[in-house]
């Protein structure tokens, strides 16, 4: 088994052009570590205005007093944000490197938190400052995929990428324990700006700048790596899959408390199900990846099948009452519908490892597009029409990503030279 793991491996190094791996130096060992710690850190920072708001919206929105299609668009100015920033912060990245693009996500983050925590006393400036946050994110998603592509041995990619998307996951916990440990005791501004206090520490945990390696580097000079146009079509197909995926996916983050508090549970008890969940999608993004790199698992596939199989989560959490069976719909909502964007991912920066941080961005956008639309419909459909025909749109736009997703797949395999 080790030697046939062994083989995949260099025929994917082959595939892909990269240079055999070296052994391993004095010393590369805690560095690929702190790369990752310090990208899973800062992606949770970005990420955190966005997965707090969901996690403590029944609190916003009875202190600020705005309905649920609101909600979804102060949501959604995050992701717009994070949406069109997200390839200029790829472009960045290649210029100045991950360490000073993640140093400014972190700043903007700050910002974001801080100001939610102090100054927003209106729907209008919550708004502002979400649409602050959602630019930190699409500087540093792109930032942390550079750092781990220069930073990780190509082996080890799969599980580095799982721990780093593990950081969404991690945020929706933290946003989860957030209700009944801060929420509901002192307040919900105090658990924004914890954050934003944690968030300035993380300035000391960014990510050395490792160089590009022979192949990358004439390329990142002057105006940046840039991903070869004939790559573009693949790409945009990956990016509108993504973003189909993450309209459910994002939503679900947004409304998982609010649509657990309406079908009769307690807010407490809807929050810690919250971190429950995210546990599941942690669990899953760290086995994927894990798999990822000891198989020879075709990422892509994998991504459509667990997009198709999160359609059953995402339909018991707006079909079944009671709690065991929310319980299980969250396991398989999270697990399956959330659980994919580790090996989305790797196999974007496995197939563009000449600008991994451009094609990352382009890809990146297409998801943050998704969470720009996501919030913002499915607010709008449960003001109308209920959760229950809110969750059935948010499936059925899911099974649509997995579609995709696969028939890409079987495309390229028949597209490929035999």
């Amino acid at each position: 088994m080790a030697g046939r793991s062994g083989a995949g491996i260099a025929s994917l190094r082959q595939i892909l052009g990269s240079p055999p791996a070296q052994e391993p130096r004095i010393g590369d060992r805690p560095r690929s570590v702190l790369t990752v710690v310090g990208g899973v850190a800062c992606t949770v920072a970005a990420v955190l205005p966005s997965f707090l708001l969901g996690g403590l919206a029944s609190l916003v929105r009875a202190d600020l007093r705005f309905n649920e299609a609101r909600l979804g668009l102060a949501v959604g100015c995050f992701y717009a944000a994070s949406s069109l920033s997200a390839i200029p912060g790829g472009r960045i990245a290649e210029r100045l490197g991950p360490r000073r693009s993640m140093a400014v996500g972190i700043a903007l983050a700050v910002g974001s938190l801080g100001g939610i925590a102090l100054f927003a006393t209106t729907w209008g400036r919550l708004a502002a400052f979400m649409a602050v946050g959602g630019m930190s994110n699409g500087m540093i998603q792109p930032a942390a995929a550079l750092a781990l592509a220069r930073g990780i041995r190509q082996e080890r990619l799969g599980i580095a990428f799982g721990v780093k998307q593990s950081a969404v996951p991690v945020a929706t916990l933290l946003a989860g324990l957030a209700v009944p440990i801060i929420g509901l005791t002192v307040g919900w501004r105090w658990a924004f700006g914890g954050a934003a206090v944690a968030a300035v520490g993380l300035l000391g945990m960014l990510p050395q700048d490792r160089t590009a390696s022979n192949r990358e580097r004439p390329r990142a000079r002057g105006r940046g790596a840039k991903v070869d146009r004939g790559q573009l079509p693949g790409l945009a197909r990956v990016a509108l899959a993504s973003g189909c995926g993450a309209v459910a996916a994002n939503s679900m983050g947004a409304f998982y408390v609010e649509s657990a508090v309406s079908s009769g549970e307690r807010l407490a008890l809807a929050g810690l199900l919250l971190s429950f969940g995210s546990i599941c999608g942690i669990i899953m993004r760290l086995a994927m990846g894990w798999i990822a790199d000891r198989t020879a698992v075709d990422p892509l596939r994998m991504v459509g099948l667990m997009l198709i199989g999160g359609t059953v989560g995402y339909l018991m959490l707006g079909h079944t009452a009671g709690t065991g069976l929310l319980v299980v719909g969250t396991a398989v909502a999270f697990a399956g519908g959330w659980g994919w964007p580790g090996l989305m991912q790797l196999a974007v920066v496995q197939d563009h490892m000449g600008a991994p941080a451009a094609a990352s961005g382009i890809a990146h956008a297409g998801a943050l597009t998704g969470g720009l639309i996501g919030p913002i419909t499915f607010g709008w459909v449960v003001s109308t029409m209920g959760y229950r025909t809110a969750w059935s749109a948010a499936s059925v736009v899911a099974m649509l990503a997995g579609c995709v997703l696969l028939w890409e797949r079987r495309a390229r395999q028949e597209g490929a030279p035999s």
